[in-house]
């Protein structure tokens, strides 16, 4: 533990002494350094990720998922059932759509803090239905360590009420800038896979994110999308796992 430590601050001295480019922050620079590789990037043949939360009496983190009565599409977050962590300042957040829709959908972002949403965005149907991306990094929008916030995707359904709409949430909460250093500087992970790094650390959020932009750049490799499927199990998705192992 105590070589980590050491690692961890020749780490952060060495970034802090990199001259910056221009407009980047010391912290902008270690992240740089955090970034999985192409090759820390793949996945294992065979190696299914698993998923350890941070905190297991977290508070429950996801509200919602189902489908709009009738025919009309499932809707879920793809978060685990309580807490989810990111070491990302600007993280992406994944939800899934059953089929497409004409119906108004829109994004909102809450700081647990306040009582004013941080955005509240409509959003573009999607083209084909399955797992959809909202890049907060786009967005411009950055987490704080260490608090926690709440985000939802909305269908509405153009009723006078607004209970019939359908809500669906997570939680995401940004880990200490030391503390995901300690984790970049840990034990290596397994055939320099990023994404059981993520998996075993609790970053449920970078976990996704790493295997949905692998499957994002290969999407005929069918084995990427069992091992998200697996993770998905993992936190209760069933729908959204069953979507990936067929797909």
């Amino acid at each position: 533990m105590r070589a980590v430590r050491i690692g961890t601050a020749m780490l952060l001295g060495w970034a802090l002494a990199m001259p910056p480019a221009l407009g980047q922050s010391a912290e902008d620079r270690v992240g740089n350094l955090m970034t999985p590789t192409a090759a820390e990037s793949q996945m294992p043949q065979g190696d299914i990720p698993i998923y350890k939360p941070r905190k297991q009496n977290a508070p429950k983190g996801r509200i919602g998922g189902g489908i709009r009565g009738g025919d009309g599409p499932a809707l879920y977050v793809l978060a685990p059932d309580h807490v989810g962590f990111t070491k990302e300042e600007h993280p992406s957040l994944f939800w899934y759509l059953s089929k497409t829709t004409t119906l108004p959908l829109e994004f909102t972002l809450t700081d647990t803090r306040a009582t004013k949403p941080i955005i509240e965005k409509p959003l573009s149907a999607p083209v084909q239905p399955g797992v959809q991306r909202i890049s907060l990094k786009e967005l411009k929008i950055s987490l704080e360590p260490g608090v926690q916030y709440k985000w939802f995707i909305t269908l509405n359904v153009g009723s006078e009420s607004f209970s019939k709409n359908v809500v669906v949430g997570g939680t995401i909460e940004r880990i200490p800038f030391i503390e995901a250093l300690s984790i970049h500087m840990g034990p290596p992970a397994k055939n320099g896979d990023a994404v059981n790094r993520y998996a075993e650390a609790g970053l449920w959020y970078d976990a996704i994110a790493t295997l949905s932009d692998m499957i994002e750049a290969t999407p005929d490799d069918r084995k990427l999308k069992k091992y998200r499927a697996s993770l998905l199990q993992q936190v209760g998705l069933w729908e959204v796992a069953k979507h990936d192992s067929q797909d």
